[in-house]
Parts: C-alpha cells; structure tokens; sequence
C-alpha cells in the first residue's frame, strides 16, 4: 500500500517504508515502471513515483486472463 491514494514516493521513501536498501528499492521501482504500473515524475534532482491505475488494471486484466487458461 505504499502508493495509496496517488501517493507519490522517491526511492528513499520507499526504501525506509519497505524496510528496503535504497539500491535494491531502486531496482525494484525500475522494474514495476517497466511494467507499467509505477509512474515517475521528476521533481529537481528527485524522482517520485507513484502508482499508474491504467497500468495496475491493464497488468491485472492480463494476469486474469493468464490464470483462466494456465491453471
């Protein structure tokens, strides 16, 4: 629940929330952007992310239709 509500989070933030390094929270934010489903905004030399609602339901969609025929 780090992004509710259109929380927007540097990686920082999200390290300390998560209990994360910061270069491991970076990855992983790297990761979720690539999917579609963290957005970033840069705010000076801080970049802030926060969660994309189209990405999550395009992601979750897929998954469902994924789970439908695999399982």
């Amino acid at each position: 629940m780090l992004f509710f509500q259109g929380a927007e989070l540097s990686v920082g933030e999200v390290a300390e929330r998560a209990g994360i390094g910061q270069s491991t929270a970076s990855e992983q934010l790297a990761l979720l952007r690539r999917g579609g489903v963290v957005t970033p905004r840069r705010e000076g030399k801080i970049i802030r992310y926060r969660g994309d609602r189209d990405g999550i339901r395009k992601a979750l969609s897929e998954l469902q239709a994924y789970l439908e025929v695999c399982c």
